[in-house]
């Protein structure tokens, strides 16, 4: 059980405003119904939770703050389509990595408003799984539709072809796509980014400060040095080290494989 709750609801009566903030996985409706019943705060959220508290919301607006690396496609989906269906005028925030099922939540935004120092990252769904030959395709075809459905919601939004957005999924390597709050804008993905006077909340934070740097200094027109992702990956998760549980806690493996997608990805553009 954690002290904190990645999850909440907050109500402002006096401007009928309601605040969202999904800073967790994105988990199935089974998961964080058994969570509940066992009373324990893992973090995570489902369309079954965001539905349960959405029942009865006395407000105008609803902001929904978004600060996760994903989850369950299927469960992302549901709740996009919850947020567009319910009463209040829903205003999304990026408020860090809004990345896979994540970022289709913040499409459900009639205004989708990106951190100066925020990134989307969008890719085809993937599953682990096993089987024969002919199950394995099965798998694929059914990943080929989740992955239309899924850009069936960018494409609301953004004024990109489906051409373009199909290859954006897809990525450099199948790796999908990060998306910077400038190319957000104006590719439609995003309706603004938010001025930096709006927040006073002090922060500290690697990858702020990464992409800040990016948009301080243009791309030089030389050729860009090469960048071990991997080892610069490696590096920083061992300054990590201290906050990470254990030698060969899985959650290390995961933060490392994210650090080094996301430095991959930079050092292409």
């Amino acid at each position: 059980m954690r002290n904190q709750k990645y999850y909440s609801l907050v109500t402002n009566n006096g401007d009928r405003t309601a605040d969202l903030y999904i800073f967790g996985d994105i988990s199935n409706a089974f998961n964080t119904g058994i969570d509940e019943a066992l009373e324990w705060d893992l973090g995570e959220v489902s369309g079954l939770s965001i539905a349960k508290d959405l029942q009865g919301l006395d407000a105008d607006i609803l902001n929904v703050h978004i600060n996760s690396l994903g989850g369950y496609t299927s469960e992302g989906l549901a709740i996009l389509n919850l947020l567009k269906s319910c009463k209040q005028k829903v205003i999304t925030y990026c408020d860090g990595f809004a990345c896979s099922a994540a970022s289709l939540i913040f499409m459900a935004g009639e205004e989708r408003i990106m951190g100066a120092a925020s990134a989307l990252m969008i890719h085809n769904a993937w599953i682990t799984t096993d089987g024969n030959a002919a199950q394995l395709r099965q798998q694929a075809d059914v990943l080929e539709k989740i992955s239309k459905a899924a850009g069936n919601a960018y494409m609301e939004h953004v004024n990109i072809s489906r051409e373009e957005l199909d290859a954006m999924l897809d990525g450099v390597d199948h790796e999908g796509s990060w998306i910077l709050p400038e190319e957000a804008v104006q590719m439609g993905f995003a309706t603004k980014i938010a001025d930096s006077t709006e927040s006073s909340v002090a922060n500290q934070s690697a990858a702020g400060m990464i992409l800040s740097k990016l948009k301080a200094h243009p791309a030089s027109t030389a050729p860009a040095p090469a960048i071990d992702a991997d080892a610069l990956a490696e590096k920083i998760v061992s300054l990590l080290a201290p906050a990470l549980s254990t030698p060969h806690d899985p959650e290390k493996a995961k933060t490392k494989y994210e650090i080094k997608n996301f430095l991959t990805a930079l050092a292409k553009r």
